[in-house]
């Protein structure tokens, strides 16, 4: 049986679903197997882990049973009927109960979190940088002040460069805001005086790219310069413990050529077209199946001899 963890109306998690139909591989599609309807059973000791899954009338489905799991959903609760306390103590709960299990599952798992991306799955841009350049992968130049004339400074320079404006962004949300004018910067000066600022180039045409175990997926056929890219995208995807996770890359119209402006540790099947979308599903499907083998992506699982 293969588990698909996500909203029934997930279009990813629908195609995942229709390819491994396809192939006449079971499916269970559920949003959070560790809460009703569903019933879970867990018993651990020093010496073994076992789980099980009930649904209705159905015989349980046994951890060993499971062929492959696929991750789209952090086990949220259905707030309706909670009092606020109780909502957020229960949703913890179950959110930790979920991703120890998940860990202790034997068969390919996509994608299986650290619990620091389970917990903060779109962690600001700025905490990728150090692995992204560590793998050999590019970023843009940013500044992060909450000094009034060096956010000028900065602006100024980009200016000579031949870049109108400046671009900054948030540290809580995937926003980005233009800064161009005299009220523009006013504003942002404004928002200096309480926190600081994330500044950076604006760019040009961007292009998508995917991971999926070995495989680099790109939406369009990459430039030479991209395509020489790839190692470092494997690299970077084993090196934060994903076998699925897409980036955004700037193209050649940024400051210092292509560069790395975004990470999507839960990527969605629209930011790609048909043909990619096609080879995505592929290949988590060769995953899921057990047609790739652990440098393929299938994290690591935990030494039941030390529960």
């Amino acid at each position: 049986m293969h588990l698909l963890l996500g909203d029934p109306q997930d279009s990813f998690c629908l195609s995942i679903r229709h390819a491994l139909e396809a192939l006449s591989y079971p499916v269970r599609m559920i949003a959070n197997p560790v809460v009703h309807p569903s019933r879970f059973e867990w018993r651990l000791n020093n010496d073994q882990s076992a789980s099980q899954l009930v649904w209705g009338d159905e015989p349980p489905l046994h951890d060993n049973e499971l062929a492959g799991v696929l991750v789209r959903s952090a086990g949220w609760l259905d707030p309706d009927g909670w009092r606020p306390e109780d909502l957020a103590y229960t949703q913890a709960e179950t959110q930790a109960a979920l991703l120890a299990w998940l860990w202790s599952l034997p068969c390919p798992v996509v994608n299986r979190y650290s619990p620091s991306l389970w917990y903060c799955p779109q962690p600001p841009f700025l905490s990728w940088r150090p692995m992204l350049r560590r793998c050999g992968l590019p970023t843009m130049e940013a500044l992060v002040t909450n000094v009034e004339t060096e956010a000028r400074a900065f602006g100024r320079e980009l200016a000579l460069t031949g870049f109108p404006g400046t671009v900054y962004s948030p540290f809580t949300d995937e926003l980005h805001y233009l800064v161009m004018d005299d009220k523009e910067w006013g504003g942002l000066a404004a928002l200096q005086r309480v926190a600081p600022v994330c500044l950076a180039p604006p760019h040009g045409e961007t292009q998508m790219v995917c991971v999926v175990g070995e495989q680099v997926i790109w939406e369009g056929a990459p430039c030479s310069e991209a395509a020489l890219l790839e190692p470092a995208l494997r690299r970077f995807a084993s090196e934060i413990g994903l076998c699925f996770v897409a980036l955004a890359l700037a193209l050649a119209q940024s400051p210092g050529g292509i560069a790395v402006i975004a990470v999507e540790t839960h990527p969605c099947l629209e930011l790609f077209g048909t043909v990619a979308q096609e080879q995505i599903v592929q290949g988590i499907v060769h995953i899921l199946t057990g047609q790739n083998d652990a440098r393929h992506g299938t994290q690591p699982v935990m030494d039941r001899s030390s529960l």
